[in-house]
């Protein structure tokens, strides 16, 4: 068995390899998209554009203008004479709010009253419109005018100084990501998302692939049996899916500074658990349709939902409870967990073993479903 097993797995190799324009697509395209995904896969949100209507022309508003332009958020705030004046910008998504400051907001700061301002965000884009919200308020509490209009700190009565210092200092300190850099977070996450792209894809054309060809028929009357046939396919990707993982490993560390904290056998035990499940999910795609394009149109109707379904754009706290549950199935959700905790964390072993056997029990319960339809449909 072992020996028709390995002539299998050869065939699948050679058929993989012998193609120069296939033997490029399973290394460049994904190092292409490592490269692109990690710069533009971002939910930061930079190069901002905000109106200013400055109703008081006082020295506190042009001070909170001047922090606004200070900062590295904010590129561009164009000034308005009123807030109709500026409702055509955001309109046409030239700028994401209008940032009023109302007459008398100098003096009121001034003489220690309370002061407001208004942000009107456009709500088509929520995320970023949330995010700036948060940018103009943290200025804008800096100053002692929030936009909430909570009562600002008083200021030394007519004077137009500094706010005297909080009783309390907040000290913030970041564990696992110090400066917050964004691809420490969205490089480990990568790994994980190309490895499954990679996995399933080749699996999910093998068959299909081959009954295109015509040479299914022949691979059925060869001596090895169905299961044999079925797990020859399965153990190539896991092959393709190691070499891949030590060049994400490579650039993602060296070329991103991306620190790798955790135990390397761990790291690969775990990039060919998750190819092994992704690539039974290929294999019971691929023995379910006939062509190539059928079995391309089902993968990708796969990968939306893993991905989505992950905690990769969204957490997963904030889904339903049913859909929590579903996520739990998720080989790419576990997959996820295990490379923040590798890269980022440092996990030990035991931490990461309850992902590690979640990974497991979908990767088994995945083969096997696609040995079964692979028989069964190879009858």
């Amino acid at each position: 068995m072992l020996q028709r097993l390995l002539a299998i797995v050869r065939k699948e190799l050679i058929t993989m390899l012998r193609d120069p324009r296939a033997r490029l697509s399973l290394i460049i395209p994904p190092i292409i998209q490592l490269f692109v995904f990690s710069s533009a896969a971002t939910m930061e949100v930079k190069n901002i554009a905000v109106a200013v209507v400055d109703l008081d022309r006082g020295p506190y508003a042009l001070d909170v203008q001047q922090r606004l332009g200070g900062s590295r958020s904010f590129t561009r705030l164009p000034r308005y004479a009123s807030v109709a004046a500026a409702r055509g910008a955001l309109e046409r998504e030239q700028v994401i709010g209008i940032l009023v400051l109302p007459s008398g907001f100098s003096p009121d700061l001034a003489a220690g009253r309370p002061a407001s301002a208004q942000l009107l965000l456009d709500g088509r884009r929520s995320n970023a419109a949330q995010i700036t919200a948060q940018y103009v308020s943290t200025i804008l509490a800096a100053e002692g005018a929030p936009l909430s209009g909570a009562p600002p700190q008083a200021r030394p009565a007519g004077g137009a100084g500094p706010a005297p210092p909080p009783n309390a200092e907040v000290v913030i300190d970041n564990w696992f990501n110090p400066n917050l850099e964004y691809q420490w977070f969205m490089m480990p996450n990568l790994v994980g998302m190309l490895s499954l792209g990679v996995a399933l894809m080749i699996t999910a054309l093998s068959v299909a692939r081959e009954r295109e060809l015509g040479t299914f028929d022949q691979t059925l009357v060869s001596p090895a049996t169905p299961i044999e046939i079925a797990l020859g396919k399965l153990l190539p990707p896991l092959l393709v899916a190691s070499v891949q993982a030590t060049l994400y490993l490579l650039i993602v560390t060296l070329l991103y500074g991306v620190p790798f904290r955790g135990n390397l056998l761990v790291f690969y035990a775990a990039i060919l658990t998750f190819a092994e499940a992704c690539a039974g999910v290929g294999l019971f795609i691929s023995s379910l349709v006939h062509t190539q394009q059928q079995a391309f149109l089902g993968a990708f109707a796969v990968l939306l939902p893993f991905a989505l379904l992950s905690g990769f754009a969204t957490p997963l706290e904030n889904m339903p409870w049913w859909l929590q549950f579903v996520t739990t199935i998720n080989p790419l959700a576990h997959m996820l967990r295990l490379m923040q905790g590798l890269f980022l964390k440092g996990a030990s072993v035991a931490s990461m073993a309850p992902d590690l056997v979640k990974l497991l029990e979908i990767a088994l319960c995945t083969t096997a479903a696609a040995v079964l339809l692979f028989r069964r449909k190879a009858a």
